[in-house]
């Protein structure tokens, strides 16, 4: 393979503002094995380490907060109270298409912790990846009526506990507001009461306004405002 082959690896942004300048050089070098390596390694370093953050977390947790917020909504307004599990059967589609947009919120956010260690990084994206995707199925499957609310309500629980995770995991590195967020929205999950779904649901929004605004800032840059750069 081409080195200028392997710059596909990288981000999007990355390859805008760096792509012609490396591709250069690298047409000036001879192939060698460790060129390979190194590429390989700072593509991966620039996915965990991105200069701006992507805007897909933050529309995706503007999108899951609105669609937790509407199911929430759904449910408390009905006249009398939903039985085990709390919830209705026709707002489950909801809550799947919700849980999908808030996996890619923590995945975005479990990118930001890159720098707290290669074991700590590695089982706190293999507890996300176990805890949504058992979630998202759990949703699925009830939604097709295979399993019922017991077995939803402990691959939720796993789910939070992920969210939790990156949440410390952000605080410790300093990024407190959206942190915070991620620890607090979870608890309010797991509280067996359907109304706390609307904390949840609100909960997720304010993460949305919180990463948008640091995206704002970011490509702001220094000195500068985010509405001098729109």
């Amino acid at each position: 393979m081409r080195l200028n082959a392997l710059l596909r690896l990288y981000p999007g942004a990355w390859r805008n503002r760096y792509g012609e300048e490396m591709s250069a050089l690298l047409e000036q070098r001879q192939v060698a094995r460790h060129d390979r390596i190194d590429l390989v390694r700072g593509a991966l370093d620039a996915w965990l380490h991105p200069p701006v953050p992507s805007r897909v977390p933050v529309v995706a947790a503007l999108a899951g907060g609105g669609l937790w917020t509407v199911t929430a909504t759904a449910v408390l307004v009905q006249p009398v109270p939903p039985d085990w599990p709390g919830y209705l059967l026709e707002i489950v589609p909801l809550a799947l298409v919700g849980a999908i947009c808030l996996l890619v919120v923590v995945a975005g956010c479990l990118l930001r912790i890159g720098g707290l260690g290669r074991r700590r990084f590695a089982l706190a994206t293999a507890l996300v990846a176990v805890g949504y995707l058992a979630w998202i199925s759990a949703l699925g499957a009830t939604a097709a009526g295979a399993i019922g609310g017991p077995m939803l309500a402990a691959a939720q629980a796993v789910a939070m506990i992920a969210t939790v995770v990156v949440g410390l995991g952000l605080v410790r590195k300093h990024d407190e507001p959206t942190g915070f967020l991620l620890v607090a929205a979870p608890v309010a999950m797991l509280v067996p009461w359907t109304g706390t779904w609307l904390a949840f649901g609100l909960a997720w929004t304010a993460i949305g306004i919180v990463l948008f605004i640091d995206r704002a800032g970011r490509l702001a840059g220094p000195g500068r405002s985010a509405a001098e750069t729109a």
